[in-house]
């Protein structure tokens, strides 16, 4: 355990927010130095165009694992946790973690209006923010995710504020809609997914939003609503491709952003430890696609079942069981081949994953000791072959 006794606990509440730039001083920092792909991407937005949505046919690809010597391993980076340690509330199976370019831990929780920072190593630092209306207050935060220059904090239903490394606010965007999981560039804009209603093969709009507050849509002219997502989807992504994952389907779908954003792969795996308990109605514990992540290696999608020997399922407003979460939920990571679909290899463990840490290519994974308190693990994945 890394214990937070005898950390500083200095709250960074109570800043002085900052006047944002200027729509013209940011858009000159964004357009410099970029990429021709991204560079084009940026002058998109300044005069968004929506896109119709591509006729890309859904692929179905079997799930079982094609590499039968590849193995993933998990190296843990740092642990969060204990029993009664300053900062330790925000550490349940809800948890929202990100890492900063300091190498901070970013954690949150929606029943919480601040952010919880904590060191590299796992240490108490401090919290962020306070509940209420002005600039750096919030009321229910989602996620938080981290780009080249900036940390952006994504409320459920007010928007975005974004904060320097200092944690000054920088600016406030209201009008933009739910952002329940994004990709941020170096350049700080951002990536996510929202569904399009109507009988297409995709169903889900790309939406970009740029530092001042605009946003726009390929892949559908619905115009983007405001409010809760009936249909949600984790996304990952780089300079070249954007990938879009339902949560609660096993349809992966990826886009080409050259020569212009298009969808490129739409892909829908059959993965059995999956499709088993993926019920039509809503209940709890259920399979769910609960991260993903990009890298040299492939698309990482981590997900989650209830655990074989659970067998009570809940309705939706019914008391979760107070007992550990790893008697309920396992734990799995699959590695995915971006140009077919197929597995590369799969993890599974006895811990629930929770997703990727934003900002980061670190698993999280939550724990519960019978003996009380709970851990957070940040988990490098290692593909051995």
């Amino acid at each position: 355990m890394l214990s937070s006794r005898g950390v500083s606990t200095r709250r960074f509440t109570g800043l002085a927010p900052r006047l944002p730039p200027t729509p013209a001083a940011l858009y000159a920092a964004l357009t410099s130095g970029l990429t021709p792909a991204l560079a084009a991407l940026i002058a998109t937005l300044a005069a968004p165009q929506p896109a119709t949505l591509s006729a890309q046919a859904p692929t179905p690809v079997p799930g079982e694992v094609t590499c039968a010597d590849c193995i993933i391993t998990l190296d843990t980076i740092a642990t969060i946790g204990g029993w009664e340690d300053a900062g330790l509330h925000v550490i349940t199976p809800f948890s929202q973690v990100a890492v900063d370019r300091r190498g901070r831990i970013l954690v949150t929780h929606l029943s919480y209006p601040e952010i919880s920072v904590f060191s590299p190593e796992g240490d108490y630092v401090g919290t962020v923010g306070r509940g209420g209306a002005a600039d750096g207050e919030y009321e229910a935060i989602a996620h938080v995710n981290v780009g080249g220059r900036y940390i952006h904090v994504f409320e459920f239903q007010r928007g975005r504020t974004v904060l320097d490394h200092d944690f000054g606010v920088v600016r406030t965007d209201r009008s933009i809609p739910q952002v329940l999981s994004s990709v941020v560039a170096d350049t700080d804009e951002v990536a996510f997914a929202l569904h399009v209603p109507g009988a297409t093969g995709v169903a889900h709009q790309r939406l970009v939003l740029d530092m001042v507050g605009r946003t726009v849509s390929f892949g559908g002219a619905e115009p983007v609503r405001r409010g809760p997502q009936m249909q949600r989807f984790v996304v990952a992504g780089d300079n070249e491709t954007f990938w879009a994952v339902r949560q609660q389907a096993n349809r992966i779908v990826g886009w080409d952003l050259e020569p212009e954003p298009a969808v490129a792969r739409v892909f829908d795996r059959t993965v059995d430890a999956f499709e088993r308990d993926n019920p039509a109605l809503q209940s709890w514990p259920r399979s769910l696609n609960v991260g993903a992540m990009l890298d040299e290696n492939g698309l990482w999608i981590a997900w989650q079942t209830p655990d074989a020997q659970w067998t009570e399922r809940i309705s939706p407003g019914d008391p979760i069981p107070e007992v550990p979460w790893q008697t309920v939920l396992d734990g799995w990571l699959d590695l995915v081949d971006p140009s077919t679909g197929r597995t590369i290899a799969r993890y599974q463990g006895d811990d629930a994953l929770l997703g990727f840490a934003h900002g980061s290519r670190y698993v999280v994974s939550y724990h519960e000791p019978r003996a009380g308190g709970a851990y957070i693990h940040l988990l490098a994945p290692k593909l051995s072959r």
